[in-house]
């Protein structure tokens, strides 16, 4: 006796459909997304875990022996861990999401893509900027202030050592906008940067 012949809509009802591969502006779009979240859930855990320090501190001092040495530890590296997952999160978040942006992607989004590239220029361009206001106030101001080791320099005491300050300031400027330049000039300026 021949064997019923399976209808094809069955076959289809039992195998799973084929999922196309997704595109590399949309798993650079998700590692963003993923990054952005690490950083919005570390970032109040930071904050709360800082606020809260001068009520946790003197319980843990109260412990004696490897309990002690376990919740200090635990709480320093919680206090190291966690902002520093905070700043890499964003990063990369920043990072993957402009990358997103000049990738191929199954759906277009320009107003958030406006957003992030905004971001991105922001964060590229931000030591570089920096650099920028320490010259424009040494300029104004006639001293220059260096945190490690603390130092002032001041125009009318010290001249050379002023101006080697700001010309430390305008190097380091131009050091940090070229390396943003260089690499926002592909995504900004293609054919600009395709004829070099």
């Amino acid at each position: 006796m021949p064997e019923p012949s399976t209808p094809a809509s069955s076959l289809s009802a039992v195998t799973p459909a084929a999922r196309p591969a997704p595109l590399r502006g949309d798993l650079a779009r998700r590692r963003a997304l993923f990054g952005l979240l690490v950083s919005l859930v570390a970032l109040p855990a930071s904050w709360l875990l800082f606020s809260q320090l001068d009520h946790l501190w003197p319980e843990i001092v109260r412990m004696e022996g490897a309990t002690f040495m376990a919740a200090a530890t635990l709480l320093g590296a919680a206090m190291a861990v966690g902002p520093l997952a905070a700043a890499v999160g964003l990063l990369l978040a920043i990072w993957f999401g402009v990358d997103s942006v000049y990738r191929p992607r199954r759906k277009s989004s320009p107003a958030l893509d406006r957003v992030i590239v905004g971001a991105g220029l922001v964060v590229w361009f931000a030591p570089a900027l920096a650099a920028l206001f320490m010259v424009v106030q040494a300029l104004a101001s006639g001293r220059i202030h260096f945190v490690r080791p603390p130092r002032d320099y001041f125009l009318a005491t010290d001249p050379i050592a002023y101006w080697q300050g700001v010309g430390f300031w305008l190097i380091m400027g131009g050091l940090f906008a070229f390396l943003a330049w260089r690499y926002w000039r592909p995504k900004l300026l293609p054919r600009s940067a395709a004829a070099d």
